[in-house]
């Protein structure tokens, strides 16, 4: 039985997301609600007939491969997409800050303030932010992360709990924004941001 995908569908499985455009909205609001790599092509999309006739004949399987449980690359475009949505434009960091906005391209310039660029726009993830105020520390640790880090890698060390965070007072490993958020120092984090 031959099944027909919808344009969507088959956009997803063309750049390896073996999921439905339904199920992928599901992760992306999973991400968006949570929020705390380049997607590849098929591997027969980027090569020729003959390259694909002396692979197979050498026993290489290029067919998609099904993926057990969550889908690891429709579960990083969820998390990007929800990044993309939740990130603040320099114009609006400017007004929370009470700054100008060359003041956040030159923090953004400094790397004392984590951003990307999408298209041709600076997108500067929330989880820096408490209300109107920047992390406590925040550009000593962004200072050391790698800039060539992809926004989702970045985003999720900054909100995952990491065992080199442990404390013993509340008995629990701290993310890093939660470490920074309490006032713990920032020194330690810059040094755990250098080794990503």
């Amino acid at each position: 039985m031959t099944t027909v995908l919808s344009n969507d569908t088959a956009f997803l499985h063309a750049h390896g997301i073996a999921v439905s455009p339904a199920t992928l909205d599901k992760q992306l609001a999973a991400a968006v609600g949570q929020l705390q790599r380049t997607l590849y092509g098929e591997s027969r999309d980027e090569l020729t007939e003959p390259e694909l006739r002396v692979l197979e004949a050498g026993g290489f399987d290029l067919d998609p491969r099904v993926q057990e449980g969550a889908d690891p690359l429709a579960q990083a475009a969820a998390e990007y997409a929800a990044l993309l949505k939740t990130s603040l434009t320099t114009a609006t960091v400017a007004a929370r800050l009470g700054v100008d906005q060359s003041r956040v391209r030159q923090r953004l310039a400094e790397r004392t303030l984590y951003g990307f660029r999408q298209e041709s726009q600076w997108l500067i993830p929330a989880f820096q932010f408490v209300q109107d105020r920047l992390l406590p520390g925040i550009g000593e640790v962004v200072l050391q992360l790698d800039p060539e880090l992809h926004p989702v890698t970045v985003m999720r060390w900054f909100l995952t709990p990491q065992p080199d965070l442990y404390v013993e007072a509340i008995e629990q490993a701290l993310s890093p924004r939660d470490w920074l958020r309490l006032g713990y120092p920032a020194e330690p984090l810059a040094r755990l941001s250098a080794q990503l």
